[in-house]
Parts: structure tokens; C-alpha cells; sequence
């Protein structure tokens, strides 16, 4: 097919198929599994505190005490060289929120919540976002 034809039936239809580096298999599959691929997140939550408002590959969140929890991946990482981003919508200043994602192990990773003074507070919600690979 030529990039004209694929444009055509994007056009026509509304959508495409994309195919994962996975290719097809001796099964018969299309490789649709993209979570597999690099450059995609592996994993992201939105909690409040102990609680999975909606999430990917995180299986829970534990609350260990103001401003501290660990949340746990469903499927591991292949290391704990991945990178997290943590925010949450309640900004920074007046008491607001900094967070940091530390303590990162193929399993979980661990955050810590707190005020521009450096006190602890939880915050809610928290949203993740993990890039690294999958074990």
C-alpha cells in the first residue's frame, strides 16, 4: 500500500489499524500489543491516597502515613532505572504540593508529599506517570 491509500481509507473509515514492534506472530496475531514498545508509559495513576481512582499496571497504593505512600507496579520494571513524574493539581505555594518519587525498585516506587516548608501533607489527587521498561 502507498501512503496515498492509507491517507485515503484514514479519510474514509475515521481510523487505522497501528501495528506494535511486535509484528505478526506464528499465530496469526497483528501485534497489536503496544504496550511493549519503547518510548511509551509503561505505567500512570491517579489516586487519592490509598485509593486507585483509575490506573495502568499500578495493582495498589499504600498509605504509610502523611505524605508517604507505595504504589505497586502489577507488572514489574526490568530495573529501578526508570523515570516517574508526580504532580498533582493543587500547585506549589501556600502550603501546596512537592512530591518526589524516590526509593524506586522493579516492584514499586515510593513518593513523599509536602509543603513548600518541608511538613509532610497528603494530597489528592496524585497523578503518576512511569517510563522505563518492563521487565
Amino acid at each position: 500500500m502507498s501512503k496515498a491509500s492509507d491517507l485515503a481509507r484514514l479519510m474514509t473509515s475515521g481510523s487505522t489499524a497501528v501495528h506494535g514492534e511486535a509484528g505478526v506472530t506464528s499465530s496469526g496475531s497483528t501485534g497489536f500489543t503496544t504496550n511493549l514498545q519503547q518510548g511509551l508509559a509503561k505505567a500512570w495513576l491517579n489516586t487519592n491516597q490509598a485509593s486507585i481512582n483509575d490506573s495502568l499496571n499500578f495493582a495498589s497504593v499504600t498509605d504509610n502515613g502523611t505524605g508517604n505512600y507505595t504504589s505497586t507496579f502489577t507488572n514489574a520494571m526490568n530495573n529501578s532505572s526508570y523515570a516517574v513524574s508526580i504532580s498533582s493539581n493543587m500547585g506549589s505555594g501556600n502550603g501546596g504540593f512537592n512530591g518526589t518519587g524516590s526509593a524506586l525498585s522493579t516492584a514499586s516506587v515510593n513518593n513523599y508529599s509536602y509543603t513548600d516548608s518541608g511538613s509532610f501533607r497528603d494530597v489528592n489527587p496524585l497523578y503518576y506517570l512511569i517510563a522505563g521498561d518492563l521487565a
